[in-house]
């Protein structure tokens, strides 16, 4: 018989209510409210996974121009149809191939999509992998915050995460963020507990070289990170004792880590750090040519400063919409009476900076949501900061003294409000079939199902959507080059071994009624990037189609070679896969 003096009930059911209430928004995420992956990162890396789990090794099916390059450049063997991954870090891929390989993900056949489908079934395998991850974090955190203030925080904390209608967005990403908050939340707890050993003195040694496994392990998931380890070292060199020792083994951990990948690069690139290398021009025009770009100082300096503005001016959405994160900076002007607090703020903070450098460098989007946002990974804790310093000034008004609600008022308006947009997507929740559309407006069904009858498994297809071209049709697809001349060069490239089979064109490629932008994106390709829309016009005009010589140019610019049209998707997001003729 359980003892009553062992035995909280009020605990019991307060834990109870989270379990129910994590359990919900997980279904609601990943079931109810789930449309299918929506970032080309987390597609490409789910591609690329599933080569893996066939048995392939670490290759794509996404192949960039700029790496077909950069074999040329380094003297490398060109094989379009097993091109080696060395563009992203491979642990999440490898992560993503173990769960597809358990559920049969690495045959295709298995998973095809039908008519009334919502959703491609394989996309919510990754994004419940991906929620997984992020409920392990929310407990990691909780463990964490609960060590360096208290439980009350820490509940407040966790809810606050659960209920961030943000951080569940990216679970529907594919990207690797929440493998990466739950590495770096372990590697933060372990930093803690280092840093409570010197405090108490006691040898930090274990639990400081402990966090630097999982600092490789994140840097292994995400080669950002590594500007995140640069703070992690700065602060260890100066902090833990004896001086310097602990920082210098963790960076031979981290280099221990992440040699393997260099050498595969450098091995089969001929560079060390591969096709990511060219990150940092921040241009996807730049990984579709078939030159090698030259190293722009002047404007990679406009680009950093333009990336530090944005960061600046819209910190609270990259920090997940939690609304006084912010409120952390505040936190290093108070003396918290511990001194472990104090210390394990600046660390923090000195991580975050270098962390703002990396993306200033590599570049960073308007949209919250990128595959390079690591402020997110800082949330949590600088959340449990800002809410200790909240608490403290809310201990100062006489309303703090009353018992229950009202006294604890300040934590029930900070859940109401960062809980508001998930309760808004709850009450418009539509349960209607309609089948789910994928990155910008191209259907899963479209390529999964039309793309995939129509081609075959050794097809090569130029797209400007090739990471949903691998992902969803299964096909080899070549990202569309930025001109002409260099579509001419991969399609020279190609005749060699495998001709390649079509051009599939989508409305992804049009920015809008800007004319300009696409211009600036597509250069003389730009018609190609047109023709989806003005096919659903002229091509329905087969005598205006066959004998108006202008338009006919104007809407299939590569007529010649890929004269068959096949309509993948409706007038709103149009979709064409021109097909070489089996006689051409």
């Amino acid at each position: 018989m359980i003892s009553s003096n062992n035995f909280d009930s009020g605990s019991f059911f307060r834990r109870s209510i989270f379990a129910v209430l994590l359990i919900g928004v997980f279904l609601l995420n990943t079931t109810f409210n789930f449309k299918g992956l929506t970032h080309p990162t987390g597609i490409d890396q789910a591609q690329s996974a599933r080569e893996v789990a066939k048995g392939n090794g670490l290759t794509t099916q996404f192949v960039r121009p700029l790496a077909i390059q950069q074999l040329i450049d380094n003297d490398k063997e060109v094989n379009i149809e097993h091109m080696f991954e060395t563009y992203h870090s491979p642990l999440n891929i490898l992560v993503y191939a173990g769960i597809l390989k358990m559920v049969g993900g690495d045959d295709p056949g298995n998973f095809l999509m039908q008519a009334d489908d919502h959703f491609y079934f394989l996309d919510q395998v990754i994004a419940m992998t991906c929620a997984i991850f992020f409920v392990i974090s929310i407990g990691i955190n909780y463990l964490l915050i609960s060590r360096i203030f208290d439980k009350k925080i820490a509940s407040v904390v966790a809810i606050l995460m659960l209920f961030s209608e943000y951080m569940w967005q990216i679970t529907h990403t594919g990207l690797p963020q929440m493998l990466m908050l739950t590495l770096f939340s372990t590697a933060m707890y372990l930093s803690w507990r280092a840093v409570e050993a010197q405090e108490a003195e006691r040898s930090p040694i274990v639990p400081a070289l402990l966090s630097g496994f999982f600092f490789g392990l994140l840097a292994l998931t995400h080669w950002m990170t590594l500007w995140i380890f640069i703070g992690y070292f700065i602060f260890a060199t100066f902090y833990f004792r004896p001086r310097g020792v602990i920082a210098v083994a963790l960076v031979a951990i981290i280099l221990l880590f992440i040699c393997g990948p260099l050498i595969f690069y450098y091995n089969h690139t001929g560079q060390v750090l591969g096709t990511a290398f060219h990150a940092i021009h921040g241009s996807e025009a730049v990984l579709r040519q078939m030159e090698t770009p030259g190293f722009n100082v002047k404007g990679l300096l406009g680009t950093t400063a333009n990336a530090a503005l944005l960061q600046a001016s819209n910190i609270h959405n990259y920090l997940g919409g939690l609304i006084i994160a912010p409120a952390f900076f505040i936190s290093l002007l108070h003396p918290f009476k511990r001194s472990s607090i104090s210390i394990f703020r600046w660390n923090i903070l000195i991580m975050w900076v270098f962390a703002a450098i990396g993306m200033a460098l590599y570049g960073l989007r308007s949209n919250a949501i990128d595959a390079n946002q690591l402020h997110i990974l800082f949330a949590p804790l600088m959340m449990a900061y800002a809410v200790a310093m909240m608490s403290i000034i809310w201990s100062r008004c006489e309303l703090s003294q009353q018992p229950g609600l009202l006294g604890n008022l300040h934590f029930v308006i900070i859940i109401l409000v960062t809980a508001a947009p998930m309760i808004l997507t709850v009450k418009n929740l539509d349960n209607s079939a309609i089948r789910n559309s994928s990155v910008a407006g191209v259907h899963a069904f479209s390529l999964n199902k039309i793309l995939a009858e129509n081609s075959s498994e050794t097809d090569i297809i130029v797209s400007d959507q090739p990471w949903a071209v691998a992902w969803y049709a299964d096909r080899h697809a070549i990202w569309t080059p930025s001109n002409y001349d260099n579509l001419e060069k991969v399609e020279e490239i190609a005749s060699f071994s495998n001709p390649i089979a079509g051009i599939h064109a989508s409305s992804m490629s049009c920015r809008g009624q800007d004319i300009r932008s696409t211009w600036i994106h597509q250069r003389d390709l730009t018609p190609l990037s047109y023709s989806v829309w003005m096919n659903f016009f002229a091509g329905s005009d087969e005598y205006l189609y066959r004998n108006n010589k202008s338009i006919n140019e104007l809407i299939n610019p590569q007529s010649g070679r890929y004269p068959a049209r096949l309509y993948l998707s409706g007038l709103l997001e149009p979709s064409i896969y021109y097909k070489r003729n089996s006689g051409l």
